[in-house]
């Protein structure tokens, strides 16, 4: 089964919050979700674990270095999913 992807309209809906706060939210790093070109994507499996563990997991996560910056003119931060996933034993 595949995972659901969230929009960052979706995604915005879903943790009750404005889409503007989720994009700046994403873009500092403080939840989990990628950049597909343009656009903001959002696994609703990783925002749930983010909202279960308050956070911490993905502050986590980025401490212990696994937050990448994939693209280099927009710095914009985003996650290998399947990478963290396997590191998590998830």
């Amino acid at each position: 089964m595949a995972a659901e992807v969230l929009t960052a309209k979706e995604a915005a809906e879903f943790l009750q919050v404005s889409e503007s706060t989720v994009k700046a939210r994403a873009r500092a790093g403080d939840i989990p979700g990628a950049k597909v070109g343009r656009k903001w994507r959002f696994l609703k499996a990783d925002l749930e674990h983010w909202l279960r563990s308050g956070g911490s997991a993905y502050e986590d996560m980025v401490s212990r270095g696994m937050l990448l910056v994939m693209e280099e003119r927009k710095h914009e931060p985003t996650i290998p999913w399947e990478k963290v996933k396997a590191e998590l034993g998830l």
